[in-house]
């Protein structure tokens, strides 16, 4: 089995190629045209049985899912014979509600799936069907709309276990920064290069806004820190971002060290909302407009589609100089088939329509025409609040549109920056390549030692992160026990497959 997969003959193929179609994908399919088999197509769905299709992704149930869902059916029962079923599984019970579904055999049929969500642990145990051979007939529109780099570029083994959304290619770490208490405390957000930069902010803060939780803690913000993850995040082991390539426990650093610890002291001064390591979702203070600070990857326009669903808008501040382009960018966000799926292959039909039919995509990410959107008059792809309605009230604001599809058929808001999809290939062509882009580490013969240093770090990340740990104890404690589980095997096996991809690469 190979131990690293080589994507293209250099990184600045990879730029080029996916900036081309990237600025260019957004205008090719047009809402109402056919499936460019459409006869065949007809043919086909006429023989199918009717199938329910579920999609399962993390993120906060909707109130009026039931009539997106009746939308959507219409379609679908008249393109190939299926009806949909939304299952939207709240973040903090995310990750639980998955592993035990996959573990029980419970069927169930799409799933979002990303490299920071255990995407290569779910392989090694099995959890995901091959797309290749589906994709080959069912998934001609994904083959015509996304570039072959997207496709080759997660592939392991010669296998395709999740598809990634068609979206940008590169990150930045930063956050959210409540935009009111911007404007009213004259905040100089060009004054904030560094979380150490936000202290003097956050006192103040806690001074004068009794009501508000200056900084939401949890354990994302460890991704602030230069690090570029090889494999499931939650298993240490990684490279300093363009540094030396050497596979290190991150971990063990001096400055992941001096982040809990400044995590401990702002945990000791107030800054943080009441029980940190257990009260994870900030999705209701956001709304209400009661937190400052949240931790966000960032791209162009991140803080307009995040204020889609509030009221009180906020806006995003960058923690890294430039953006990077990592494996992990390539598939952050993605879908996947359950292996105990009844239908992959009207599973993967749906999937095809999710990235061609304009109409289909926004229904699930945006709802229902006229009840939770009103198109802008003359602008066919600009939509706005129906007269009346608040953000996040409408009944159907599910903030899932980074997650499913062809991103660049979504409608933009009104109050989004129209240019969004050019700032997007700006964006891409400023992106650093890594020097490991490209490489995807195969689990397979750590998988034991994955699963136990998964759960230690999981015991231990939230409350070290938060600063419920005092990390002059706890941390030794977390890297000893993960070392104890088997993090120094799976380390040496990840340099081994680094070394092996570097000498291959052309």
């Amino acid at each position: 089995m190979k131990k690293g997969f080589i994507l293209w003959k250099g990184t600045v193929l990879l730029l080029i190629m996916l900036t081309l179609v990237l600025s260019g994908c957004g205008g090719n399919i047009n809402e109402n045209s056919p499936s460019p088999n459409a006869e065949s197509d007809a043919s086909e769905k006429s023989s199918l049985e009717s199938r329910e299709i579920t999609l399962y992704y993390p993120g906060s149930p909707q109130t009026d899912v039931s009539l997106v869902e009746q939308e959507m059916n219409i379609i679908l029962k008249e393109k190939i014979n299926a009806t949909i079923k939304i299952h939207a599984v709240d973040w903090a019970n995310w990750t639980q509600k998955i592993n035990l579904m996959s573990s029980s055999n419970e069927p169930y049929d799409l799933v979002f799936t990303a490299s920071w969500d255990n995407l290569s642990g779910n392989v090694a145990k099995g959890a995901f069907v091959d797309l290749l051979p589906l994709m080959e007939q069912y998934g001609q529109d994904i083959k015509g709309s996304m570039n072959p780099l997207f496709i080759k570029g997660n592939m392991m083994d010669g296998k395709l276990f999740a598809l990634p959304t068609q979206k940008e290619f590169a990150s930045r770490q930063g956050m959210f920064l409540n935009k009111e208490l911007v404007d009213k405390h004259q905040i100089d957000l060009s004054s904030i290069k560094s979380l150490g930069d936000l202290e003097p902010i956050l006192q103040k803060l806690k001074d004068n806004e009794p009501d508000v939780v200056p900084f939401w803690a949890n354990r994302n913000w460890v991704s602030v820190l230069p690090y570029e993850n090889l494999g499931s995040t939650k298993v240490p082991g990684a490279l300093v971002k363009n540094g030396e390539l050497k596979v290190v426990n991150q971990f063990e650093q001096a400055d992941m060290k001096a982040f809990f610890e400044l995590m401990y002291s702002w945990k000791q001064k107030g800054f943080f909302q009441k029980d940190p390591a257990t009260n994870t979702d900030s999705t209701n203070y956001l709304k209400e407009g009661t937190v400052f600070a949240t931790w966000s990857q960032l791209k162009p326009g991140a803080d307009g589609e995040k204020n889609v669903g509030l009221d009180h808008k906020v806006v995003q501040v960058a923690l890294e100089e430039t953006p990077y382009t990592t494996t992990n960018d390539l598939n952050n966000s993605m879908l996947a088939i359950s292996r105990t799926s009844k239908d992959p292959e009207r599973a993967m039909m749906v999937m095809n329509l999710l990235h061609s039919d304009v109409k289909l995509l926004n229904l699930l990410v945006n709802g229902v025409e006229g009840k939770h959107y009103a198109k802008v008059a003359g602008k066919e792809n600009i939509i706005k609040l129906p007269d009346g309605a608040k953000a996040g009230e409408t009944g159907y604001s599910p903030g899932n549109n980074w997650m499913m599809g062809n991103q660049f058929l979504n409608y933009l808001w009104d109050h989004e920056d129209p240019t969004k999809w050019q700032k997007f290939d700006e964006f891409n062509k400023s992106a650093t390549p890594t020097k490991a882009l490209g490489f995807n580490f195969d689990s397979s013969k750590t998988k034991t030692e994955e699963a136990a240093v998964s759960s230690v770090y999981d015991s231990f990340l939230d409350g070290l992160a938060t600063g419920v740990l005092d990390p002059a104890k706890s941390l030794p404690e977390f890297n000893e026990k993960m070392q104890k589980a088997g993090l120094n095997k799976i380390i040496a096996e990840k340099q081994k497959q680094l070394d092996e991809f570097l000498k291959n690469k052309q």
